[in-house]
C-alpha cells in the first residue's frame, strides 16, 4: 500500500500570542456555549471531509498523523479521539505509524493524556519557546515555565516517551545569555527532539506593529549579530547533549527524527484536513478554503477548493529546495531516477559556484550544504530557484 500523511488544522486557541499570523481563533479559556457550537461544528465538517476521502484515496496506509493548530489540547480530548477513530475507519494505519498532538501548557490535564493514548496519539509537541517567564510575556503567551513543567511531567508519566519541544531565539528582551540558558535547561530534561526557530515579524499581527519599525526593531530585538549567534549557539550547545541536527531548524536524539515532517522535506504524499489545509499527491497540490463558515457549511466542498498540478521543473526545484533543508542533502541518484536527468549536468553550474563558495558538497551521491552553507541555505536555494 503506498505511504500517506495526514496533518489535522486544530484552529482553536486560548488567545493568540503576539507574533503569531497562523490560521487561527481566541476561544478562551471558558466553556463558553458559543465558542462549543462553533468547535461542535467544526468537527462534524472535519469527519465529512474525513468521508469524503475515503471514497477518493484508497489503497494508502497513514504513517503518520499530525494535529497542529491553533492549539489542538484546548479542544475536548474527546473531539481528538473522534477523529482519529474516524481515520482508523478509513485507512489502514503502519504498526509503527508517528500521532502528534501539538500542546500548550497549562491546556493539558491527566485525563486529557489518557485519552490520547488510548486513541493512538504517541507523541506530544510542546510549545515552550523560553524558559524565563519575561520573555514569554512578552510573546504574549499564556503559560509559565513552571506550568510547562507541570505539563511536561503529566505527559511523562502518562507513559508519552516520544516529545519534541519548540523554543524559539531573537525574542523581545532576549539576550545570547538568555537564549543560551533556554538550551541548556530544556537538554537537560531529555526530550528526544527540539525544534528551534527564530522569531520572524509578521506584518499584520501585533508584532508587526510594535517592532515593525526599523529603529524600533534594533532598538528592542537582539542585534543581527546576537541573533546569528544564538543560532550557532542551538547546535553547539544541543550536540553537546546528544542530539543531531538533521534538519535546519529540528534537533533529535538518534531515530526519534519527526517522521511527519520528513515526509513533507522528502515530498513524499500527505493530505491536510481542516480549515486552510494544505495538501499534495503525486505532484498535485491544492488547499481548502480559509473561511471559517464555508468550511463547516455541509452544502458547499469547502475541501481542495484550490488545486495546481506541479510541472516537472517545479517539481525538480522543490526537490532541491526541501532536500537541501536536511542534514542528509538530496540523493542525486534518486533524483536521476525520478525524473530522467542528471543532476551533475541539469546543475553543473550552480554545484560549482556553491561548492567553490564552500557552501554545498557532492560527497556519498548526495548534495549537502556545509555549515557554511546551512547559515546562507536561502541565498543557495534561491540559486536552484533562478
Amino acid at each position: 500500500m503506498k505511504p500517506l500523511a495526514i496533518y489535522i488544522h486544530i484552529p482553536f486557541c486560548v488567545r493568540k500570542c503576539l507574533y503569531c499570523d497562523f490560521l487561527s481563533f481566541a476561544v478562551g479559556s471558558s466553556e463558553k456555549p458559543e465558542a462549543n457550537e462553533k468547535k461542535k461544528e467544526y468537527f462534524k465538517a472535519l469527519k465529512r471531509e474525513i468521508s469524503y476521502y475515503a471514497e477518493k484515496l484508497p489503497g494508502f496506509e497513514i504513517v503518520s498523523v499530525f494535529f497542529g493548530g491553533g492549539t489542538p489540547s484546548v479542544v475536548n480530548a474527546d473531539d481528538i479521539a473522534d477523529i482519529c477513530d474516524a481515520l482508523k475507519m478509513v485507512w489502514n494505519f503502519r504498526s509503527d505509524a508517528e500521532v502528534t498532538l501539538e500542546a500548550n501548557p497549562g491546556t493539558v490535564t491527566p485525563d486529557k493524556f489518557r485519552i490520547y493514548k488510548e486513541c493512538g496519539i504517541n507523541r506530544i509537541s510542546f510549545g515552550l519557546q523560553s524558559v524565563h517567564d519575561d520573555e514569554l510575556k512578552r510573546l504574549g503567551r499564556i503559560h509559565t515555565y513552571d506550568d510547562f513543567l507541570e505539563s511536561y511531567g503529566t505527559a511523562r508519566e502518562s507513559g508519552f516517551d516520544n516529545i519534541n519541544i519548540d523554543l524559539m531565539s531573537g525574542l523581545p528582551g532576549q539576550t545570547v545569555g538568555s537564549f543560551t540558558d533556554t538550551l541548556n535547561t530544556v537538554s537537560l530534561l531529555d526530550p528526544e527532539h527540539i525544534s528551534a526557530y527564530s522569531l520572524i515579524i509578521e506584518d499584520g499581527t501585533p508584532f508587526g506593529e510594535m517592532y515593525g519599525d526599523s529603529k524600533k526593531t534594533k532598538a528592542l530585538l537582539p542585534s543581527e549579530d546576537d541573533d546569528r549567534e544564538m543560532y550557532h549557539k542551538t547546535a553547539s550547545v544541543l550536540e553537546r547533549y546528544g542530539y543531531h541536527r538533521y534538519e535546519i531548524s529540528n534537533y533529535a536524539k538518534t531515530g526519534r527524527e519527526c517522521r511527519h515532517n520528513l515526509v513533507y522535506w522528502h515530498r513524499g504524499d500527505y493530505i491536510g484536513l481542516g480549515l486552510g489545509a494544505s495538501s499534495c499527491l503525486s505532484d498535485i497540490r491544492w488547499s481548502n478554503t480559509d473561511i471559517f463558515e464555508t468550511y463547516i457549511c455541509p452544502k458547499t466542498v469547502g475541501f481542495g477548493a484550490q488545486k495546481e498540478e506541479l510541472s516537472v521543473e517545479d517539481q525538480m526545484f522543490e526537490t532541491f529546495m526541501l532536500g537541501l533543508r536536511l542534514a542528509e542533502g538530496v540523493d542525486l541518484q534518486g533524483f536521476a531516477e525520478k525524473f530522467g536527468v542528471d543532476p551533475l549536468e541539469k546543475y553543473d553550474s550552480l554545484f560549482k559556484k556553491f561548492e567553490k563558495e564552500g557552501l554545498l558538497e557532492l560527497k556519498k551521491g548526495s548534495a549537502i550544504l556545509t555549515p557554511k552553507g546551512f547559515d546562507l541555505a536561502d541565498h543557495v536555494i534561491l540559486g536552484f530557484m533562478e
